[in-house]
C-alpha cells in the first residue's frame, strides 16, 4: 500500500496546457496504474484534495473519476473514497464520432470505418447539422465519456476554442478542415481545392467543347476551398469559369457545363434540360459532385466527382487502430458517364 503523501502526488494539474483538467486526472491516473505507482484495491486522491490542492471545480473531478469509473479503472465506497479496482490495460477504444450530415455518401464512409474498426473499438455517431451551437453542446455534453474523439468540424470561428475541451492527444479531424487546422491535429481530409483543380486540368478537351463552365454551390455547403481550387485554375485560362452561390434561382444557359454539389441541384438541372430538349453531355454538360449508384442511371449516366469515401474510412479506422498520428489527404474519384 502507498504512503498516504505518495498517493497525493500522484496527480499533477498544468494550467499551462490546453488538455482539459478531468482529462489530466483521467491520464495521471491511467499512467500511475502504468508505472505501479498504483495497485488493485489502493486509494486514490480524494475529489476534496484535489480542488483544493490545484483550485479547480469539483464538478471538472467527478467528471474524471465518472470516466475511470465508466472505463471499469475505479470504483467507490460512500464515506470511503475512491479506490482502484482494475490495473489491467484498458486497450478498447471508445469512439466519438461527430459528422456534419448522414446521407448516402457519409453512409460509405461510416460503414467502411465501422467494418474495418470491427470489434476493436465502440463507436458512437452525433450529428451537428452546420450548426455551431448544437456542434458546441454535442462536444461538452458526450466528451467526458469517451476516449477517441473524431471529428467532421463546422466551418467557423468558434471551432478551434472548441475543440481544445477535448483530449489533444486523442483528436482526430475528418473530411473537412485541412486549411483551418494544418498539421494542428492528425487527419484524413480532402484536399478539395486541389481536387478540383486537378479535376478541371485533366479536362481541358472536354471543357473545350463547352461555352463556359459554372460552379454551383449551394448554401449549405462548407467546403469552400473547393471555390479556391476552382478559381484558381481560371486565372490561368481563356475559358470562362462562373460560381453561381443562389442556386435556386440559377438557369443554365446552351453549351454550359454544371458542377452541381448538391443532388437538389441536379435535379432542377435535369429537369430545366428536359423542359428545352437538351440532350445531357451536348447542349448541357453535367457533372454532379458524390457518386451515388442512382447516378449511374439517370439519363445516359451522370458523371461524378467524389471524396473516396469507402478509403476514407479505411484511413481513419487504421490510423486509430494503429495508433498513429497521420496527416492524411483522401484520394478522390472521377466516374465519366454520358452527361460529359
Amino acid at each position: 500500500m502507498k504512503t498516504e503523501i505518495a498517493r497525493q502526488e500522484l496527480i499533477y494539474i498544468d494550467s499551462t496546457v490546453s488538455t482539459p483538467k478531468y482529462r489530466q486526472i483521467v491520464e495521471a491516473v491511467q499512467k500511475s496504474i502504468a508505472e505501479g505507482l498504483l495497485s488493485q484495491g489502493d486509494p486514490i486522491p480524494s475529489v476534496n484534495y484535489i480542488a483544493e490542492r490545484f483550485s479547480i471545480a469539483r464538478g471538472s473531478i467527478f467528471k474524471a473519476y465518472n470516466l475511470l469509473r465508466g472505463l471499469g479503472i475505479i470504483d467507490s465506497i460512500p464515506g470511503k473514497g475512491y479506490f482502484v479496482i482494475n490495473t489491467k490495460p484498458v486497450g478498447k477504444k471508445n469512439i466519438f464520432l461527430l459528422m456534419s450530415t448522414f446521407n448516402p455518401y457519409r453512409e460509405v464512409f461510416y460503414n467502411s470505418f465501422v467494418n474495418r474498426i470491427k470489434k476493436q473499438a465502440t463507436v458512437d455517431v452525433y450529428f451537428h447539422h452546420h450548426n455551431i451551437n448544437v456542434f458546441e453542446t454535442l462536444i461538452n455534453n458526450h466528451a467526458s465519456y469517451y476516449n477517441t474523439f473524431i471529428i467532421m468540424p463546422e466551418i467557423h470561428k468558434k471551432t478551434k476554442d472548441i475543440l481544445k475541451r477535448l483530449d489533444q492527444r486523442n483528436l482526430y479531424i475528418l473530411d473537412t478542415g485541412l486549411e483551418m487546422f494544418k498539421k494542428q491535429y492528425p487527419c484524413v481530409c480532402q484536399n478539395y481545392s486541389r481536387d478540383i483543380y486537378t479535376f478541371l486540368e485533366s479536362s481541358k478537351k472536354h471543357l473545350k467543347r463547352y461555352k463556359r463552365v459554372v460552379l454551383l454551390f449551394s448554401g449549405n455547403m462548407r467546403n469552400y476551398d473547393l471555390i479556391q481550387g476552382f478559381e484558381s485554375f481560371f486565372t490561368t485560362q481563356k475559358m470562362e469559369g462562373v460560381v453561381i452561390r443562389q442556386t435556386e434561382d440559377f438557369m443554365p444557359s446552351l453549351k454550359d457545363i454544371c458542377i452541381v454539389m448538391d443532388d437538389n441541384d441536379l435535379v432542377r438541372l435535369i429537369l430545366f434540360a428536359k423542359g428545352k430538349q437538351w440532350q445531357l453531355g451536348d447542349h448541357l454538360g453535367v457533372v454532379s459532385y458524390n457518386e451515388t449508384p442512382l447516378k449511374s442511371i439517370i439519363d445516359q449516366g451522370i458523371t461524378t466527382i467524389s471524396p473516396d469515401f469507402k478509403q476514407m474510412g479505411i484511413s481513419m479506422a487504421d490510423m486509430i487502430l494503429e495508433d498513429r498520428k497521420d496527416y492524411i489527404e483522401n484520394p478522390f474519384l472521377v466516374t465519366e458517364r454520358g452527361s460529359y
